[in-house]
C-alpha cells in the first residue's frame, strides 16, 4: 500500500510540473509586447516596430474636418499595440506641418496629412516638396465639391443652372474662397467645360459663402457638403450637382455632373485627407501601418465619425490613393494654368 501511495505522489508532482509549464507558456505568449510578438514582428521584417506611440501630425487647428477625421480613423485602428498621438502644426498653408513630416526621421513613427492643399501649394511653386516624398497610407477623407444654390424662380436643377447660365451670361453671381483655392477652381472648371460664364465675390471660406447664399447676397458656391448640410435640412440651400463619379450617399437624388453632362465633363474634385508617411519608411512598416489605418478606416467608431460630420470617404488600396493623387495633380494643373 505503501509503495501505491509512493507512486501515485510521484505521478501527481510530475503532473502539476507540467501543468505549471504550460501554463507559464501560455501566460508569456499572450502577454502584448512579448518576446514572442517582437521575434513575429522581426521575421516580418519590422525588426520590432512598433515600440514607441507614432506621431501623427495634422497641419490644421484641432476640431476642423481635417482634424476630426483623422482622430476619427485612428480612434477606429484596432488592437495597435502603441498609441496614435495627434500635433496640431499650423501655419504657411499647412506647409509647415507636412514640412517637419518629411524632415523626421523615416522610421514610421511621424506621419502626415496629404491634401488638396498640399497639391495646390505644389503647383504654385510654395514649396520644394513633391507627392514623391510621402507614401500613402489610409484615405480619410474624400468628399467631393457639389454645386449649392439658393432659392430661385429661374432654376432648381443642375439642368436648369446650366441653361440659365448660358442665356445669362455674368448674371448668376456664385460664392468663392480666394485665388488659386479649390472651390474657385472649380468654378472655373465649370465655366470652361459647360461654356458659361458666371460672376465671382470673393469670401474667406465655404461656410460664409453658404451664409451669403441664404441671406440673398449672392446665387450659388461650390462646397464640401458638410458645409451646407445644416442649411440643406433647414430648407434655405439646395444642393444639385456633385463633382464626383457617383452619387453621394448622404445626397442620393443629387446627380453629378458626369451623369449630366457626360461629354463635357470627365473629371471629378475631392477634399480629400490621405495619411502619408515620409516615402523614405521601410516598405514592410508601410505595409503594417496601412493594414492598421485602413482597419480604422473600416470601423463602426469612424463610420460614426463620419456620420456626425456629414462627410465621407472611400477606403483606397494604397495603389489607388497613388493614382487618385497622380490624377488630382494633372487636373489642378490643368486648373491653374488655365487661371493664367
Amino acid at each position: 500500500m505503501k509503495r501505491i501511495k509512493k507512486a501515485l505522489a510521484v505521478a501527481l508532482s510530475a503532473a502539476m510540473l507540467v501543468l505549471t509549464v504550460a501554463g507559464c507558456s501560455n501566460t508569456d505568449s499572450s502577454t502584448p509586447g512579448s518576446t514572442d510578438n517582437s521575434s513575429s514582428n522581426s521575421s516580418s521584417g519590422l525588426d520590432g516596430y512598433p515600440e514607441q506611440n507614432v506621431n501623427v501630425i495634422v497641419q490644421y487647428s484641432a476640431g476642423g474636418g481635417t482634424d476630426l477625421s483623422v482622430r476619427g480613423v485612428l480612434d477606429g485602428v484596432p488592437d495597435f499595440p502603441v498609441q496614435f498621438s495627434v500635433a496640431n502644426v499650423t501655419g504657411n498653408g499647412g506647409l509647415i506641418g507636412l514640412t517637419q513630416v518629411a524632415n523626421s526621421s523615416a522610421d514610421g513613427y511621424t506621419l502626415g496629412v496629404v491634401n488638396t492643399d498640399f497639391i495646390i501649394n505644389i503647383i504654385q511653386g510654395n514649396t520644394d516638396l513633391t507627392l514623391d516624398d510621402f507614401s500613402p497610407l489610409a484615405c480619410a477623407l474624400l468628399d467631393p465639391f457639389v454645386l449649392i444654390i439658393g432659392e430661385n424662380e429661374n432654376y432648381s436643377t443642375l439642368e436648369e443652372f446650366v441653361a440659365y447660365a448660358r442665356e445669362h451670361p455674368g448674371e448668376i453671381v456664385v460664392g468663392e474662397t480666394g485665388t488659386g483655392a479649390a472651390p474657385t477652381l472649380a468654378i472655373s472648371a465649370m465655366e470652361n467645360a459647360l461654356g458659361i460664364d458666371v460672376a465671382n465675390v470673393t469670401y474667406e471660406g465655404s461656410s460664409e459663402c453658404v451664409t451669403a447664399i441664404v441671406g440673398g447676397h449672392i446665387d450659388a458656391t461650390f462646397a464640401q457638403p458638410s458645409n451646407a448640410t445644416a442649411q440643406v435640412e433647414a430648407g434655405n440651400v439646395k444642393i444639385i450637382g456633385a463633382l464626383s463619379s457617383e452619387r453621394l450617399p448622404t445626397f442620393p437624388d443629387v446627380p453629378t455632373f458626369a451623369e449630366v453632362f457626360p461629354d463635357e465633363i470627365d473629371y471629378e474634385m475631392m477634399g480629400f485627407c490621405i495619411i502619408s508617411c515620409p516615402a523614405e519608411v521601410d516598405p514592410a512598416i508601410q505595409e503594417y501601418l496601412s493594414e492598421a489605418l485602413r482597419k480604422g478606416v473600416d470601423s463602426e467608431t469612424f463610420a460614426n465619425t463620419l456620420s456626425t460630420l456629414e462627410m465621407q470617404t472611400t477606403n483606397l488600396t494604397v495603389d489607388e490613393m497613388s493614382t487618385f493623387l497622380d490624377e488630382q495633380m494633372a487636373l489642378y494643373t490643368e486648373l491653374l494654368s488655365s487661371q493664367g
